[in-house]
């Protein structure tokens, strides 16, 4: 049995064999130099606007970079925001957030993911200023930095509005943000003239008890969208709530006008009291819609060169009757944005209950002309009717996707013909010469001379919005 003095020994022995190797494994264990390896070496916001007076919004969507280590031994980093408190960037990393990280452990081939966003203060002009900052990154007393960018923009802000005189939006410089809802009272009049435009935050509508007018013209177009103004959301749906013309609404006018992103773009609410029309629509279009892009409740809506395209059920929607008048339109829905196996262009005369039971009907009455009407399902004209009110139906010369549900056309029309949209992914539903719409508009009352553009139409016209140009 060994004796008390030789235990000490030993054990004194261990002692010192396990610190030397635990120096050593510190000697060891991190890499010490500065390889690791940035997703990207600069961070970009496109524009964000700027933070409303008195208030923390808006903040700018997140921006993720990921920094891998590409060397077998882990290491341990040290980040450091250069703008420091002063900055209008926001860094997290391992889920903290602040302007100095120390002691940040990437394991050996690991990576690390930091997240970026940007509050920008206001800069007193019309367009919008680029803002600029760092991260720097040291290993070891070995420094990189990545570059953090954003353009910061100034807008009008309205937060919870509702207009009970005239208003009149002129600014084409600085954009106008609606934060909330927006409202125009009955007898009140608001008008949008050319290149403003106009974000809605999520959440937002614009409901006219009164009357609209937004007064684009072919050079100068008024653009009411989802309140990230950049690239990559263009095609994204749901952003905000839409226009909502309300029951009473009356004498509504859009011309050259682009309302995108919303979950209504448009809807209007029961026919005028007076015989005028709700709205009237010219060179306008309305597309990235979740759930439609024109919804008419017993409504009266004539629309003339207007694009309606990419929604989520309904391109165009006619519910419980109403008065509808389309020429040289296009309806086109290859979005995917939710399945659908109905149709896109819908009318009725009915309104039903989900069980399909009858609960209410009015009197329809829709005419269309110079049109196109088309998608990925066989059939994109969905019909519901009951004898109960009128039904007026009345489509001629237009392009269809159908297969004449219930011999609902009377009049010629041309079905299934490819319209050989230029590219229905980006959205672009120019029509080529080889596209069965070309050259082959007729004139159906006043004769339309110019299209969705501003272009001056051929003499021989194309069916659609667009005209293809020489």
């Amino acid at each position: 049995m060994p004796n008390k003095a030789f235990t000490s020994a030993l054990g004194l022995l261990l002692l010192f064999i396990a610190s030397w190797l635990m120096g050593c494994r510190a000697e060891r264990f991190y890499n010490e130099k500065n390889t690791l390896a940035f997703s990207q070496d600069t961070v970009w916001f496109d524009t964000v606007f700027t933070r409303k007076p008195g208030s923390t919004y808006p903040i700018s969507v997140t921006k993720i970079v990921s920094i891998k280590n590409p060397e077998n031994l882990p290491v341990k980093a040290n980040f450091t925001l250069a703008g420091g408190a002063q900055s209008q960037f926001r860094v997290s990393i391992d889920g903290e957030s602040g302007i100095e990280f120390r002691g940040i452990e990437i394991g050996a081939k690991d990576s690390v993911f930091i997240f970026v966003q940007c509050k920008l203060e206001p800069n007193n002009t019309t367009l919008p200023v680029i803002v600029l900052d760092s991260l720097q990154s040291e290993i070891n007393g070995e420094f990189k930095n990545t570059k953090l960018a954003a353009y910061g923009w100034d807008a009008n802000y309205y937060h919870d509005t509702i207009f009970d005189q005239n208003i009149t939006w002129t600014d084409n410089g600085k954009p106008y943000v609606i934060v909330g809802y927006m409202g125009v009272t009955q007898g009140t009049t608001m008008t949008m003239n050319p290149g403003v435009q106009v974000f809605a935050s999520a959440q937002s509508s614009i409901y006219i008890g009164g009357t609209l007018n937004i007064n684009g013209n072919a050079s100068k177009r008024v653009s009411i969208r989802g309140d990230k103004p950049v690239w990559e959301t263009q095609f994204l749906a749901n952003q905000w709530g839409g226009i909502h013309f309300l029951v009473g609404s009356t004498n509504n006018n859009i011309q050259y006008a682009d309302i995108t992103n919303a979950t209504i773009g448009v809807r209007v609410d029961s026919l005028p009291v007076n015989g005028n029309d709700n709205l009237v629509m010219n060179s306008t279009r309305i597309q990235y819609c979740g759930q439609a892009c024109m919804l008419g409740i017993t409504a009266h809506i004539k629309a003339m060169n207007c694009l309606f395209a990419d929604a989520g059920s309904y391109t165009f929607l006619g519910l419980l009757g109403g008065n509808y008048n389309f020429n040289h339109c296009t309806f086109a829905e290859y979005s995917g944005i939710s399945a659908r196996n109905d149709g896109h262009f819908a009318v009725t005369n009915t309104l039903r209950n989900g069980n399909g039971t009858l609960l209410k009907h009015a009197p329809l009455s829709c005419a269309m002309n110079n049109s196109i009407v088309f998608g990925y399902n066989k059939e994109e004209l969905e019909i519901d009717q009951t004898n109960l009110s009128p039904f007026v139906f009345d489509l001629e010369n237009n392009l269809l996707k159908s297969q004449n549900p219930n011999s609902i056309l009377t009049k010629p029309n041309t079905l299934n013909k490819d319209p050989k949209f230029v590219d229905t992914d980006r959205g672009n539903y120019h029509i080529d010469s080889t596209s069965a719409a070309y050259k082959k508009a007729a004139t159906f009352g006043t004769p339309v001379t110019t299209d969705i553009l501003g272009k001056t139409r051929k003499s021989l016209p194309d069916l659609g919005c667009y005209e293809k140009l020489p």
